[in-house]
Formats: structure tokens, C-alpha cells, sequence
């Protein structure tokens, strides 16, 4: 027996014996191996900036009970005609989202964004949750009722608008009011921020089209407005003169006749002071780049254009936003969107890459809020571009 033992020991002895140099060795390798696990946990840990929607399905398969074994539980997707009825979205259930016509990744992402702490404050805001179209709003916006806990207050001293029926109104031009003249026409102060910074996005409101289509402007308040609303393309087709007009108007004297920026030729743009015949041709390719301008400060992006007559021009120029020619980011062949988009200035080479990867393996999207989400665009990308792109489903 004792033999047999050192017999083993012989064998085994010299595998588990280091010699001083091999000691060493264990003891540099080890911390080596050490760190090395560290950077390869990092690098694979979990991303947990999951986007609105995918926060969404997480939730939508927990609340809806939804097995990822294949097994399907339950579904609170809507099934046949939603059921309409008055509802807070600030308190509103999953349940009750999916039974008014949402459908369950949307209801569960309103939850999530409530969960962040957000809050409806006014109807508009429900509009602006990712998910919600304009649909959506438009047939569920008569039944939202904002609960006193959660609705917008004004400030201190603010002057209220108890109703907006309960306003006498005059003549007025919606392309030259500011924030506090929309606000005593009868909209709330969040809805005339809204109004204010949709005009700036498109260029300034040219007709009364573009004043409805924005979306916190409703029927109701259109049929009271559009007896008073004078817009300057009207006026200078009929000749209008404003010195009749009341006397804390914008404007004063007779419209000007503005040079129309998307339509316009050579001969019509040289015509407006401050541009000459370089900057022509530069704001002609760059119009062709962009698609389109969608509001007058963009010359300011055209080379050569300076700071000293850039307000001169824009005092003789306005833009129609209809002009422009936007992109079919789903449907519009691969070489038309890499022609279009390679040559848009809003476009870098690194964000082309990653919409024509993502739209091969996901189809396309339904809004530039899930190319934020994506990580393709930044928000303030995703602010630029938006007005060039056309999201169609089907």
C-alpha cells in the first residue's frame, strides 16, 4: 500500500511542484486574468437605455401576460371597434388604453412615460407621446378630461382666460403674434408656445392651411378664428392696405411682396437685396441639396451668406413649406435614398450608414422618434431633418 501511494506521489509530485520562475509567472499571470475578465464583462454587460418602445414591450408583455415560450396567456391588443369614453391619461389603466383603440405597445409606453414622472398637463400633451398618432388624438381628444390634480395652472399673476367663447375678437395676423397674443385670443400658454414654435418650423403660417395643421389647434377654435385671420399672401393678392387695420397691429403701411424662396428662379432671387449673383447659384444648390427651405434662417447655412444682410433678406423673402420635396424614408428605392440623402447637409456619411442598415433589418419606422431611439439621429438631428422626411406605412 505504502508503496502504491509513492508510486502516485511520483506520478503527481512534479505537476503541483513551481519552481521559483514558474511562481512567479502564476503570480504576474493572475492579476493579468483578473483584469482581463473585468473588460470583458464590461464590454458585454446589459445596455439598460432599452428605448421608449422596447420599455414598452417589456411592459405590454408583463401587464397583457404574454410568455416568451411561445405560449400566449393573454392579449390586450384591441380586437374589433375601440370603445369610446371620457378618461384622465394620467390615471388611465393599460387596460383602458387598449380597450379606447391603442394598441398594447403604445398603451404600455404611455404607462412607462408615467412611470418617468411625466404628466399631462393639457390634452396636446397626450398628442406628443411617442406611439399616439394624429388619429389617435383627433378621435380620442373630445373624451380626455385632465383631473384638477394634474392640470396646467397658470402662474402667479397671469392673466385667465376663462373661455375662449367669452373673447371679442378683431381682425389679426397669426404669421406676426406672439406667444401672449395667441394666449388672449383663448389659447392656454402651452398650446401658444406650441402654435409660436410650430410657425418658426415651417416658415411662418401663409395661409389658413398652415395654421390648421398645427395639431393644437382645434375645429372649434378654427371656425372661431378664421373670420379675423389675415394672412400677407392674401393681402397682396387682393392689394390689401393695413393702415385701416387696428391700431395695435404688427404691421403698419401696405404688405410688401415677398419673394417666395422655394419657387423662386434666378432672376426673381437676385432681385431681393443683399443677394447677388454668387450667392444666387450658392442658395440655388443649397436649396437642391436640402430639398427645400423650411424657414428663412437656413440661408444663414448657405456659404457666403453674412450676419449683416441677413436680416435685410429675410425682410423680403417668405417660404412655403409645400414646396419642399421630402424623402420617403420607407418606400423610396435604396439608390434614391443614398442619392437624396447623401447629398443632404443635415445628412453625415456615419448616420446614412446606420438608417440604410436599419431600415434593411427592420423595414423602416413610423417616426423620426424611433430613429432618436434607435441612436441613429440625435434629438436635435432628428429636429433639422424631420420637415424633409415622409413616414408612410403602407
Amino acid at each position: 500500500m505504502n508503496k502504491s501511494i509513492r508510486k502516485i506521489r511520483g506520478v503527481l509530485g512534479p505537476l503541483f511542484t513551481f519552481t521559483p520562475s514558474q511562481l512567479r509567472g502564476v503570480v504576474v499571470l493572475m492579476p493579468l486574468l483578473a483584469v482581463f475578465g473585468v473588460i470583458i464583462g464590461f464590454v458585454n454587460r446589459p445596455h439598460f437605455e432599452k428605448s421608449f418602445l422596447e420599455l414598452a414591450d417589456s411592459a405590454a408583455d408583463s401587464e397583457a401576460g404574454i410568455t416568451r415560450g411561445g405560449v400566449k396567456l393573454k392579449q390586450q391588443d384591441s380586437v374589433g371597434l375601440p370603445e369610446l369614453f371620457v378618461f384622465d391619461p394620467n390615471t388611465a389603466t393599460l387596460q383602458d388604453f387598449c380597450r379606447l383603440g391603442l394598441d398594447t405597445r403604445t398603451a404600455a409606453g404611455i404607462i412607462k412615460y408615467r412611470e418617468r414622472g411625466k404628466r399631462f398637463e393639457i390634452p396636446e400633451d397626450f398628442a406628443a407621446c411617442y406611439g399616439v398618432t394624429l388619429e389617435d388624438y383627433s378621435r380620442l381628444e373630445p373624451y380626455i378630461h385632465i383631473g384638477d390634480a394634474f392640470r396646467l395652472r397658470p402662474a402667479s399673476g397671469q392673466k385667465i382666460v376663462a373661455r375662449a367663447d367669452d373673447v371679442e375678437l378683431c381682425n389679426f395676423y397669426p404669421d406676426s403674434l406672439d406667444a401672449g397674443g395667441f394666449v388672449s385670443l383663448g389659447f392656454s400658454p402651452k398650446q401658444a408656445e406650441t402654435i409660436v414654435r410650430y410657425r418658426r418650423s415651417i416658415g411662418g403660417f401663409r395661409s389658413l392651411d398652415d395654421f390648421v395643421r398645427c395639431y393644437v389647434v382645434s375645429g372649434h377654435m378654427v371656425e372661431r378664428l378664421a373670420p379675423y385671420m389675415i394672412f400677407v399672401q392674401a393681402a397682396e393678392t387682393v392689394g390689401v392696405g393695413l393702415k385701416d387695420m387696428e391700431a395695435d397691429s404688427v404691421y403698419a403701411g401696405t404688405v410688401p411682396v415677398l419673394v417666395e424662396l422655394n419657387g423662386a428662379d434666378s432672376a426673381e432671387l437676385r432681385s431681393v437685396s443683399g443677394i447677388g449673383e454668387v450667392l444666387v447659384v450658392r442658395i440655388m444648390e443649397y436649396r437642391d441639396r436640402l430639398g427645400g427651405f423650411v424657414r428663412p434662417e437656413q440661408l444663414a447655412e448657405v456659404r457666403g451668406m453674412f450676419e449683416d444682410n441677413m436680416q435685410r433678406i429675410c425682410e423680403q423673402i417668405r417660404v412655403d413649406s409645400c414646396e419642399i420635396q421630402k424623402i420617403d424614408i420607407n418606400f423610396a428605392p435604396h439608390k434614391t435614398l443614398v442619392e437624396r440623402l447623401g447629398r443632404h447637409p443635415y445628412v453625415t456619411e456615419v448616420v446614412l450608414r446606420k438608417l440604410l442598415k436599419n431600415r434593411q433589418l427592420k423595414g423602416g419606422w413610423s417616426n423620426i422618434g424611433e430613429m432618436v431611439e434607435q441612436d441613429i439621429l440625435t434629438s436635435e438631428d432628428a429636429e433639422r431633418l424631420s420637415p424633409y422626411l415622409l413616414f408612410r406605412s403602407e
